[in-house]
Parts: C-alpha cells; structure tokens; sequence
C-alpha cells in the first residue's frame, strides 16, 4: 500500500518534470526562428577563433574591445555585401533585359558577323544566334512573356536573399557575445566532454573544429574570393550586371569548373562589342586570377585543416549548398555544406583503425 506522503512526491515530481518539459518546448519554440542565426554565428566565431585570439592578444586581454573589432570585421565581409548585391538584383535584370532587347531590335546582323570572327567556334555561334534571331519579332515577344514570370522569380530571390540578410545580420550580432565571453563557454564544454566522453569526445571536438575552419576558409572562402574577383574584373571591363554575376559566380564556384561559365560568356560579349582589349583582360584575369584561386587556395586550406582532405567529395559539398538553401535560405550555403563536411569527417575518424594495413597483414598470417 502506497503511503499517501509518497503519492504527494509522485504527483510534485509529475508536476515537476511536466512543467519543465513545458518550459523547454516554449523555449525551442521561442528560439527555433533564431537557429539559422546561431549556427551561422558559431561558424563565424569558431572559423575566426585563432584571429580573435590574436587580436585579444595584441590588445593585452580587452575582451570587450576585440569582440567588437572582429565582430565589425564579420559585418564588412558579409553585411555590406548582401546589402549591395540585394540592392543591384532588379537593376541587373533590367540592364540585361534592355541590352537584349536592344541587340535584338537594332544590330542583329552586325551580332551574327562579330560572333562569326570568333576564333574555332565563330561559325557555330553565328549560325545558332541567326537561327534564334531569325524571327525578331516573335523572339521580342517570348522575352517580354517571361519577364514577368522572371520578374517573379527574381522577387522571391531578392526576398530570400533579404532574409539571408536578416539571419546574417543577427549571426554577426550574436557572434559578439560568443566572442565576448565564449573562452568560458569554452572551458565549461571541454570539461563537460572531459568528464563524460573522455579522450574519445575531445577528439571529436578536435575534429569537428577543424573540418569547420577548413571548409570556411577552403571552399566558403574561396567562392567569396572568386565571386569578389569577378565582380570587380567584369565592373572595371563594363560588363553590365557585374555584382549579380558576381553572386552567379559564387554559387557556380561549388560546382567543379563553373566559374568560368560567368566569366567566358562576359569575355564573348566584350568581344561582340568591339572592345577587343577588355576581352582579353578578361580572359587573362579569369584564367590567372579568378580560376587560379581555386585550384591554389582550396587545396591548401583544405589540406591543412581536414583530415583526409583529399578524399572530400565534391558531390558532398554540392549537396550541402543546395540542401542547405533549400532548408535555411541563403545562409544555408554557409551551414550546408560545413555540416556535411565535418558529418563526413567524423564518419572517416571513426571507421578508421588503429591498427596499420601491415600491422594487420602480419596478423593474418
């Protein structure tokens, strides 16, 4: 027979657990808007740690001022960026929409006979652009049927990339206060793993930090680079359109060779236009700059932080990017592929074996 003292315990200790799971619900409720923001911040924090620390050093221990200088640092590489690419997505497309119209309308003839003096692939283009242009009017007419539809798409874009915005913004503003007081953070969790996984947890810790610094700086990084190159050679060439080609190359720099499918296409048109000497710029810098980082900069920064960063497949990441847009929005591109990568990393670390590929060939026999 139970004793009524003890039925009272049981119902304070129901009650008890009952509101606590209540108070957590509201809580990953209250805060589920804000988790884009908080992975986004703690990437920041954790791929610019060793800068931090640097920075705090030079400013013998001003936690409060280094926190405010890097997090000031993060809204220059990627606030202000945001903001000007947003703003320029519509006037883009109209430049680009007028100039296609324009050519269409004006100088189809003299278009066919400049692309035909291209080198090896002259006669393949003009035959294809007088095939296509052949019927002006019609062609006209299709252009300005899906404008609007265009339109449309470009708006749920630039809205996309609008809350990319937002939750960028706030990932910068919480990184401040990872900053700010994550080394107590820092030494509370290493004790936590410590005293419940062990050597075993703090390598993963280890791991995981630093698959994340070498998927930051490898591949995020260097699509931010390339796509700031770019921008900046197609802006200084006259390319219209030059900071949406700028965003285009970006995402095409997570695809194996598809930066250039911005960049050559920028050199043909310059060429069409008459200005031969900015068409070869424009060749030499996609070459010798903007393709270049990419097979210099990733390598090494992959390398040097991931383990096993040979084998990182490249499906992997591509995977990341669109999974993560389609589940995060734009920031999706920054926390897809890091999780997949340090996902992928963990899986290697763990499935490996202490033992050498000699040392076992010795035991079986």
């Amino acid at each position: 027979m139970i004793d009524f003292k003890d039925q009272n315990q049981i119902y304070q200790l129901i009650a008890g657990v009952s509101g606590f799971t209540i108070i957590i619900i509201f809580c990953l409720i209250v805060i589920a808007p804000f988790v884009p923001a908080l992975l986004l911040a703690a990437i920041f924090t954790l791929a610019t740690w060793p800068a931090f620390t640097w920075l705090n050093r030079k400013l013998h221990s001003r936690t409060a001022l280094s926190a405010s200088l890097m997090t000031l640092f993060l809204a220059c590489c990627f606030i202000f960026p945001l903001i000007i690419i947003g703003s320029s997505l519509a006037d883009s497309f109209t430049k680009v929409y007028d100039a296609l119209q324009h050519i269409l309308q004006n100088n189809t003839s003299d278009t066919a006979r400049m692309l035909g003096g291209i080198a090896y692939i002259g006669h393949w283009l003009e035959k294809g652009w007088t095939y296509f242009s052949g019927d002006t009017m019609r062609l006209s007419s299709d252009l300005q049927e899906y404008a609007a539809p265009t339109s449309q798409k470009l708006i749920h874009m630039g809205g996309m990339i609008g809350r990319g915005l937002l939750d960028v913004t706030l990932g910068v503003a919480i990184s401040y206060f990872f900053f700010r007081y994550g080394t107590r953070v820092a030494v509370r969790l290493d004790n936590l793993i410590k005293r419940f996984t062990g050597a075993r947890g703090e390598r993963v810790l280890g791991v995981t930090k630093s698959t994340l610094i070498g998927v930051v700086y490898g591949i995020l990084g260097t699509a931010l680079l390339q796509a700031a190159l770019a921008a900046f050679g197609l802006w200084i060439s006259g390319v219209p359109g030059a900071t949406f080609l700028g965003l285009m190359t970006f995402f095409l720099a997570f695809i194996p060779m598809g930066v250039p499918v911005v960049w050559v296409p920028a050199a043909i048109w310059l060429y069409t236009q008459g200005h031969m000497a900015w068409c070869l710029f424009m060749i030499v810098w996609g070459v010798l700059v903007i393709s270049s980082v990419d097979n210099f900069l990733k390598p090494y920064f992959i390398k040097r932080f991931i383990k096993r960063g040979d084998d990182m497949p490249i499906l992997l990441i591509l995977l990341g990017v669109l999974g993560g847009i389609m589940a995060f929005g734009f920031i999706g591109v920054f926390i897809g592929p890091t999780t997949l990568a340090i996902a992928y990393s963990l899986i290697m670390d763990w499935s490996g074996s202490s033992k050498s590929p000699s040392h076992l060939h010795r035991s079986g026999q």
